[in-house]
C-alpha cells in the first residue's frame, strides 16, 4: 500500500507515543491520583484516536491491505489491550490506596490485575493475530495439564489463597496463633503464602495450603478487647483454695490488669506432680500484655510464698515472717546472720484494711515498709485524675527514700486489700548505716536504680540530677548529711 495509505494511522500512533512517555513520567510520580488521571487521559486519548481513524481494538485484520498497514494496526490494537488491562489496574488501585486498604487486599489486587492482562492476551490472540478461540482454548488446556502436574504445590496454595481471601479467617494486622503455638501478626497474603511477623520480628512464612487445613486462632476477631489465658501450675501440697487466693490476689497486683473487665480463676486438673490452674484477665489498653505477663506470674510466686508462710501452723509469732522479709530484700545482703536477726526484731507489724492510706503523697517517710500479706497500691494525680502507677506484693519494700536519704514520696499510698505490713524504722536504718558506713554508697546506687525504674517513688527535688551517675552522688551526700556520716 502507498506510503499515504498510512495517513489515517498517524493520530492512533501518535496517541500510542504519547501513552508511552506518559507511562515513564508517571512512574516518577509519588501521589497516585495523578499518576491514574494522567494515565486514564491518556489512554482516553488514545481510544478517541482510534475511533476518529475507524479502527476497534477488536477489528480483526484485513487480508487485502499491505504488510505495513496491518503491523502498524495490529501494533495499536496491541498496545491498547495492554493499556486497558494497565490502566483499569491503577484505577482499582486508586480505590483500595484512597480507602487505605492496599495492604490488606494485595491479593485481590493481585487477581483482578491477573485476569484483566489474560483477557488482554486472549484478546490481542483472537482479535489481532486471528487465531482462533477453539485452538488457543486446546492448546491452553494441554499446557494447563501438564502445568498442573508440574505445579501440583503451587497450585494448591494459589487455590487455598482464594479460600482464605474469600472466607477472610484472617486479615493483613490480624493477630493470629498457629498451630505450632506460633503468634504474630498477619502482615500480607500473598498467591504462595502467608506471611506471619511475631513479636521478635521473625518472619514467618507459611504456605496457603499448610495453613488452610491448620487450626488458626485470630485473636483480633471479633472487635474489642480479648481476654488473656496463662496456665499456672503449683505443687500438688498447696490447697487449690490457697491457690486460687494466691492467683487473685496476684491479679489484684497487676496495674496492667484491667479492673473493670471480669477476671476468672479455675482449677483444671489436681494431680501428684502438680496442680494445673487457668486465669483469664484482660490487659488494660495502652499496656505491655508481656510486662503484664510477667508481673502477674512474679506476684503469683510472692502471694503464694506469702500465703503459705501465714498458713503453716508451725509457724507462729511474727519474727519468721519478718526475718523472711529481710533476707527477701537485697539491700541487707551483706548483713550478718546476728544483725538480720536484730533488724527482724525491730520490725512492727501493722494492718491495714482495703482502702486505708499507709503514706499520703509529699510525706516524707519514717520506715522502711515491707510487704508481708495483701497488695498495696500507690497512686498519682495526672491532671487532677487519679491513676495507678504501681503496686507492691509480698517480699517487696516501699518508701526506702525517707529514711535513707530524707525524701519524700511521690504518690499515695494505699491498701488496695486487706494487707499486713512490717515497718523497720529509721532508728534502724541510722544505727545500721553508722555500724556500716561503708554500705552508703550500696544503699544509694541501688535506690538510684529503683528511681529509674519507677520503684522508689521518690519525689522529684529541685536540685535532684537527671543521670544515673549523678543521681547516685545526690542521694550518698543527702544520706551522709542526714545521718552525720564521716568517712
Amino acid at each position: 500500500m502507498p506510503a499515504q495509505s498510512l495517513a489515517p494511522l498517524f493520530l492512533p500512533v501518535a496517541a500510542v507515543a504519547l501513552n508511552l512517555v506518559v507511562l515513564l513520567f508517571c512512574a516518577r510520580l509519588r501521589f497516585t491520583v495523578p499518576r491514574a488521571a494522567l494515565r486514564g487521559l491518556a489512554f482516553a486519548a488514545l481510544t478517541v484516536a482510534m475511533l476518529h481513524a475507524q479502527l476497534t481494538p477488536t477489528q480483526t485484520p484485513d487480508l487485502g491491505a499491505s504488510a505495513e498497514y496491518r503491523f502498524a494496526r495490529g501494533a495499536v490494537q496491541i498496545v491498547w489491550w495492554l493499556l486497558a488491562a494497565s490502566t483499569t489496574t491503577a484505577v482499582v488501585r486508586l480505590y483500595y490506596t484512597v480507602n487505605d486498604r492496599t495492604r490488606e487486599e494485595r491479593f485481590t489486587l493481585d487477581v483482578v490485575e491477573t485476569v484483566l492482562y489474560l483477557t488482554a492476551l486472549v484478546a490481542i490472540v483472537t482479535d489481532v493475530f486471528d487465531i482462533p478461540l477453539k485452538g488457543v482454548l486446546a492448546t491452553s488446556g494441554a499446557l494447563a495439564i501438564v502445568l498442573g502436574l508440574a505445579l501440583q504445590s503451587t497450585l494448591a496454595d494459589l487455590f487455598s489463597g482464594f479460600v482464605i481471601n474469600a472466607t477472610a479467617p484472617y486479615r493483613v494486622g490480624d493477630r493470629i496463633v498457629l498451630d505450632d503455638g506460633s503468634e504474630g501478626s498477619v502482615r500480607e497474603v500473598t498467591w504462595r503464602a502467608t506471611h506471619v511477623l511475631k513479636g521478635n520480628h521473625d518472619l514467618i512464612v507459611v504456605p496457603n495450603s499448610v495453613i488452610a487445613k491448620s487450626k488458626v486462632v485470630n485473636a483480633s476477631m471479633p472487635a474489642g478487647a480479648h481476654a488473656t489465658v496463662v496456665r499456672f501450675q503449683a505443687l500438688p501440697a498447696y490447697r487449690p483454695s490457697l491457690v486460687v487466693s494466691a492467683l487473685r490476689l496476684a491479679i489484684d497486683s497487676c496495674v496492667g490488669i484491667d479492673a473493670a473487665l471480669p477476671t476468672n480463676v479455675v482449677t483444671k486438673s489436681v494431680g501428684w506432680q502438680a496442680s494445673d490452674y487457668e486465669v483469664s484477665f484482660f490487659v488494660a489498653s495502652g499496656r505491655s500484655s508481656d510486662d503484664t505477663l510477667n508481673t502477674f506470674f512474679d506476684a503469683a510466686h510472692r502471694h503464694l510464698e506469702a500465703l503459705s508462710l501465714f498458713d503453716d501452723a508451725a509457724l507462729s509469732g511474727e519474727r519468721p515472717v519478718g526475718r523472711r522479709l529481710i533476707d527477701g530484700i537485697g539491700i541487707f545482703g551483706l548483713l550478718s546472720r546476728d544483725e538480720k536477726e536484730q533488724l527482724a526484731s525491730l520490725l512492727k507489724v501493722r494492718e491495714l484494711a482495703p482502702g486505708e492510706i499507709l503514706l499520703r503523697a509529699g510525706e516524707v517517710p519514717a520506715a522502711i515498709t515491707l510487704v508481708g500479706y495483701g497488695v498495696i497500691n500507690a497512686t498519682s494525680r495526672h491532671q487532677g485524675v487519679a491513676v495507678d502507677v504501681m503496686r507492691f506484693s509480698p517480699c517487696e519494700y516501699l518508701g526506702e527514700g525517707g529514711p535513707i536519704a530524707g525524701v519524700a514520696i511521690a504518690a499515695e499510698v494505699s491498701a488496695k486489700t486487706y494487707a499486713i505490713v512490717y515497718e523497720l524504722p529509721g532508728i534502724a536504718i541510722a544505727a545500721l548505716l553508722k555500724r556500716h558506713p561503708e554500705l552508703t554508697h550500696v544503699l544509694a546506687a541501688k535506690l538510684a536504680e529503683r528511681e529509674r525504674c519507677g520503684q522508689a517513688l521518690m519525689e522529684p527535688a529541685g536540685t535532684m540530677p537527671t543521670t544515673p551517675h549523678g543521681l547516685a552522688a545526690w542521694i550518698a551526700r543527702g544520706m551522709q548529711a542526714l545521718h552525720g556520716l564521716h568517712f
